[in-house]
């Protein structure tokens, strides 16, 4: 079996690369996270990549020829590419992070609304979960393609409370991070982080060694988004990530970011790369190129380049 082939199968058939935290590898979503620890293995690295025309429309029918992958500015050997809606549907796992603090008591209906037709919208293989956050974040058991258990838990929400905006993120980005196949999650928020024991940068900084596409939209509810909400930290994260940052205006436009959303995570493609050179702690940056002339592609910036920890020999 030759080296990209390998690859290519431990991609689709095994967990996403390896990014482990301590002492928790899964904190409570109740509970204070740990300190922050990143470890990653970089034996494959996997890119979501959307690639689009000047004018926003969806590209498809690319195929390796079509795409070249570079990291810190050189070129490396794809061994894995699939376009997610060509042929074999790749799995999506999703995390839906809804803000059900006390500024959203009369916005929540159309959140509600909006993320319901987003969780009708996943194809056969696709999961998700739902976390929701106001002075502490709560979570639905496990990754589920069962769209009445999603609906029950998406109807029973209820406002009140502060914002743990950090925290959420954060729990939404250590459940998705080892799920196969493609990874995304979606952040709504309508004002600023108020509770959370994390930091902003903590998290920013995970989200970059998780290999997830994270979209967050930035209500301006009650208390005023713009005026007190973390836009730099929706934008960031969401351009780190290769993903997109929403601002509606009003609550009618709220279902139609939804739905845009939904339909990009439906034109995805999935590559995947084994790095030239070892790892060695860095920040590497990702750069893919599309040859076919007037295209735009959106992919992470990049991802860390940690050496994961030997295990024991037994």
């Amino acid at each position: 079996m030759t080296r990209g082939l390998a690859a290519a199968l431990l991609l689709a058939l095994l967990p996403a690369p390896l990014l482990a935290q301590e002492p928790s590898p899964s904190p409570s979503p109740s509970g204070t996270p740990p300190p922050l620890r990143l470890e990653i293995d970089v034996d494959v690295v996997s890119i979501t990549a959307v690639v689009t025309d000047k004018e926003g429309r969806f590209v498809s029918g690319l195929g390796t020829k079509d795409v070249e992958v570079f990291e810190d500015g050189v070129r490396q050997e794809v061994s894995f590419f699939k376009e997610a809606r060509g042929g074999e549907h790749v799995p999506l796992s999703l995390v839906l992070v809804l803000d059900t603090s006390g500024s959203m008591l009369r916005t929540l209906s159309f959140l509600q609304e909006a993320a319901l037709s987003l969780l009708s919208k996943m194809e056969e293989g696709d999961t998700a979960l739902l976390v929701s956050f106001n002075d502490s974040v709560k979570a639905s058991s496990e990754f589920s393609g069962d769209y009445d258990r999603l609906e029950s838990y998406v109807s029973g929400l209820q406002a009140w409370g502060g914002t743990s905006l950090f925290d959420a993120v954060h729990y939404g980005l250590n459940r998705v991070r080892d799920q196969p196949g493609r990874k995304a999650v979606i952040v709504f928020s309508d004002g600023a982080d108020t509770t959370s024991s994390m930091k902003e940068q903590e998290v920013t900084d995970y989200a970059k060694a998780v290999e997830a596409t994270v979209y967050s939209v930035g209500f301006k509810g009650e208390g005023g988004f713009f005026a007190r909400g973390p836009r730099g930290f929706l934008r960031g994260i969401a351009r780190d990530t290769g993903g997109s940052f929403y601002d509606p205006s009003k609550v009618g436009d709220v279902l139609r970011t939804f739905s845009a959303i939904a339909d990009e995570l439906q034109h995805h493609y999935l590559l995947a790369y084994t790095p030239l050179r070892a790892p060695d702690g860095t920040f590497r940056t990702i750069q893919v190129k599309v040859k076919r002339p007037n295209t735009e592609v959106k992919v992470r910036t990049g991802y860390f380049s940690v050496k994961r920890k030997k295990r024991p020999v037994r």
